[in-house]
């Protein structure tokens, strides 16, 4: 496991990111209470195509501006764009599904009714159906947690000389500091303790097109994997296959409350 050496005190978490629905804008709470699925309140819905295929940010960025807010207790979400406008209502379950997610997994869900079909068709240009995952959080790629550090993407800019890179490109559930870059990649197989929760660390998590939308805009402006290959090259990610890769994945061990400011000890 590659520990920074110079390292004074122990890493610390900068920044928390979520989203109540996979492919929209980032919120950065203070804290989050990670369950067995991820950070309650985040990842819970997600949006399909009329061939109900999963439609991430990936493949469409016209939700990057919106921020979605889900009261789990009134069953009501709200989504406010980026110029004022609100759309709100109830979630109402109209129809059971299974979504597979890029040929690695199968998401349960069920089709929401009321206008969100509607609204969000006409945002995305194209006919769309909003899903609410049976699990809560169950609209996660892979695993539960993804870590991503300050000194990653810091010096991921640095060894391809561009301009700084926006860590919201990455979509990470935890942003911590204090580390070597790309340390985090190496904390595998150790277990992390992060507030009251505990983590078993995975492997390096392999990038894709989403990284390359503008977290605010959801426009293609940067070519970020291109900015990968030639910083850090193909590399063995989490499922021993050479990718372009930045950040780990995590596992939750220990349900717990992690908040911005908490220290990250690897056990």
């Amino acid at each position: 496991m590659n520990e920074n050496p110079n390292r004074t005190s122990a890493p610390t978490v900068t920044r928390l990111f979520t989203t109540p629905i996979k492919g929209f804008s980032l919120a950065q709470p203070e804290s989050v209470t990670l369950e067995k699925n991820g950070a309650l309140g985040d990842r819970d819905f997600f949006i399909t195509d009329a061939s109900r295929q999963l439609l991430s940010i990936t493949r469409a960025g016209a939700f990057a501006s919106w921020q979605a807010l889900f009261d789990r207790d009134r069953g009501v979400l709200t989504l406010t764009s980026s110029d004022g406008r609100v759309l709100e209502d109830e979630v109402v379950n109209a129809a059971d599904l299974v979504v597979n997610f890029w040929e690695s997994q199968d998401v349960a869900g069920n089709i929401v009714g009321g206008p969100w079909s509607g609204w969000l068709s006409e945002i995305a240009g194209q006919p769309v159906e909003l899903v609410r995952a049976t699990d809560p959080g169950g609209a996660n790629d892979v695993a539960a947690v993804t870590v991503v550090s300050e000194e990653s993407v810091a010096e991921l800019g640095r060894a391809t000389n561009s301009e700084p890179i926006d860590i919201r490109r990455f979509r990470m559930l935890i942003n911590v500091s204090g580390v070597a870059a790309y340390e985090e990649e190496t904390w595998r197989p150790a277990t992390v303790r992060i507030g009251s929760a505990l983590l078993q660390m995975r492997g390096p998590v392999p990038r894709c097109n989403a990284t390359t939308r503008n977290p605010d805009t959801g426009a293609k402006d940067l070519r970020t994997l291109g900015l990968i290959a030639e910083g850090r090259g193909m590399q063995p990610d989490e499922f021993g296959e050479q990718a372009l890769n930045l950040g780990a994945y995590a596992d939750v061990v220990e349900p717990g409350v992690v908040t911005v400011g908490d220290r990250v000890e690897l056990i």
